[in-house]
């Protein structure tokens, strides 16, 4: 992608992709939201709403700066909105992320400021690993996940669509997270996920059924 990118969103998540997109040398060239939030760093105008955005030329890359925390359904739903559009999605790295050779990482994913993506890991589109986030060895995450600052995912583990784990959990080897499935800030998951399942504390257990999003 050859074209400077355009942030989708001016909150907080979306900053932090400003941020991480200057220290890799890619300026966006803006942002879109409903209205100038003012919010984003000097120099990265506010463009327009999304009207204005869907009378540019699809082949402008875009970047997903709508958070997930910890409900991923509207985050999936931007992506979706634009991609039946037409669009594509950046991949954002910081430069001080560490990512392995043999990791792959799809489109648009973003892997932020002290993070790590081990050997063999594989990232599905739409995906976030945040801040010191570790992503271990052959860990595979499909599409829309959130793994969030300071999360561990240990090695070989599997999330489903839309997973989000939570601030500083730690997920155990060879463990599978069901779609949807949401970890708490902090737990130790030790047993497998059901899909639409909230699990909490140390060690992790059921809290309660998720509404299907």
């Amino acid at each position: 992608m050859s074209r400077a990118p355009i942030l989708l969103g001016g909150g907080g998540h979306a900053r932090v992709l400003a941020d991480a997109l200057l220290a890799a040398g890619q300026a966006p060239a803006g942002y879109v939201a409903p209205e100038d939030s003012g919010e984003l760093l000097p120099d990265i105008p506010w463009l327009g709403d999304d009207d204005w955005l869907q009378r540019q030329p699809p082949d402008t890359p875009l970047v997903n700066g709508l958070g997930s925390a910890p409900d991923t359904g509207p985050r999936r739903a931007l992506w979706e909105r634009f991609r039946s559009l037409g669009f594509r999605f950046a991949t954002v790295i910081h430069p001080a992320a560490t990512i392995a050779a043999s990791a792959t990482l799809d489109e648009g994913c973003q892997v932020l400021a002290g993070a790590v993506v081990n050997t063999g890991a594989e990232l599905g589109p739409n995906g976030i690993v945040n801040s010191r986030a570790v992503v271990e060895h052959d860990c595979r995450l499909a599409a829309h996940c959130h793994v969030a600052s300071g999360a561990v995912l240990c090695g070989a583990v599997t999330l489903e669509e839309g997973v989000h784990v939570g601030a500083g959990a730690t997920v155990l080897q060879g463990l599978r997270l069901g779609t949807g499935a949401i970890v708490a800030a902090g737990a130790t998951v030790i047993d497998d996920v059901e899909s639409l399942t909230l699990v909490a504390g140390v060690p992790a257990r059921v809290k309660r059924r998720i509404q299907a999003r």
